[in-house]
């Protein structure tokens, strides 16, 4: 990545879609998409369903809502997501992006990929992350790995600065 000193050149940004940068921005999505959907509320649901099932045992010695709230629970907060990694790895393992070189460019006007510039204004919505960067762009989104910024600060600056709807949650 080159990064240069005036904040009106071009920022370009390269680095390789391997399985560790689909897996991180997949993620990313994932999490983002569950955030913002009532499915948040199913593991609550799922902890109420435990607590009427320790009652049960401990009253009745009911033990079978026990044992099924206790299933979901875990599939819920433990085997959710890599059970979904599995399913998102074998796609990958078709995908024409995989192992290939990304460069993108951030110029004052659009950003570049692959020959095809995308407008600011055309980007709803960036998500700055731990683990990088994505950006929703229609039905669409791409993720830029946090190793591949080398002036982290400049670069969310610029993000801010074009894209009005930047939320930032490195915390």
């Amino acid at each position: 990545m080159s990064m240069l000193k005036d904040n009106n050149k071009p920022i370009t940004v390269k680095y390789i879609w391997d399985k560790d940068t689909f897996t991180k921005g997949s993620k990313s999505l994932y999490m983002d998409m569950l955030r913002n959907s009532p499915k948040r509320f199913i593991g609550w649901f799922f902890i109420g369903l435990s607590q009427f099932g320790l009652v049960a045992f401990y009253k009745k010695g009911a033990f079978g809502l026990l044992m099924l709230s206790t299933v979901f629970l875990l599939y819920w907060y433990v085997l959710r997501w890599p059970i979904r990694k599995i399913f998102l790895l074998k796609s990958f393992k078709n995908s024409p992006l995989k192992d290939k070189n990304i460069e993108i460019t951030f110029d004052n006007n659009y950003i570049l990929i692959d020959n095809i510039k995308l407008k600011y204004k055309d980007i709803p919505r960036v998500l700055i992350e731990k683990a990088g960067y994505l950006f929703y762009y229609q039905d669409n989104f791409f993720f830029i790995p946090k190793e591949s910024i080398k002036e982290e600060e400049k670069f969310i600056k610029m993000i801010k600065k074009r894209i009005s709807s930047t939320i930032d949650r490195r915390q």
